[in-house]
């Protein structure tokens, strides 16, 4: 998720609900940019809502076209509350989109598939 260009869908598999967000990192600061996508699937379907920072705090944006009660938006909050306790219930799926979280490009091995990263990306990650 902190990779500096993560694309992910968290589904609900009780209720069948579904996000797409998206989260770009902030060059060389721990600030980072949700979106979730509100539109088809292409880059401009995309809304800002909030950021993160420090991988600790999400701060919703008063610049967002999205309502703070919008589903999407309370779903987020909720996943990353529970991602920061470590409490993710077994019915949440999180699945990345099969790029490299940090370059973007397409994984090809399903060791890469199942880590999020390419295997150059991968040694980045481990030394920060």
């Amino acid at each position: 998720m902190f990779a500096g260009n993560s694309t992910f869908t968290i589904e609900n598999s009780l209720t069948g609900n579904h996000f797409t967000f998206k989260i770009n990192k902030l060059e060389e600061k721990e600030i980072f940019f949700v979106k979730v996508l509100t539109g088809s699937n292409n880059e401009t379907d995309y809304q800002f809502f909030g950021t993160i920072f420090e991988k600790k705090t999400f701060r919703f944006s008063k610049k967002s076209k999205i309502g703070e009660t919008a589903q999407s938006v309370k779903s987020f909050v909720w996943f990353f509350d529970k991602l920061k306790t470590n409490t993710l219930p077994a019915c949440i799926n999180f699945y990345h989109e099969g790029l490299c979280g940090r370059c973007g490009r397409k994984l090809t091995t399903p060791d890469s598939v199942s880590i999020g990263f390419g295997p150059e990306c991968r040694t980045h990650q481990n030394k920060g």
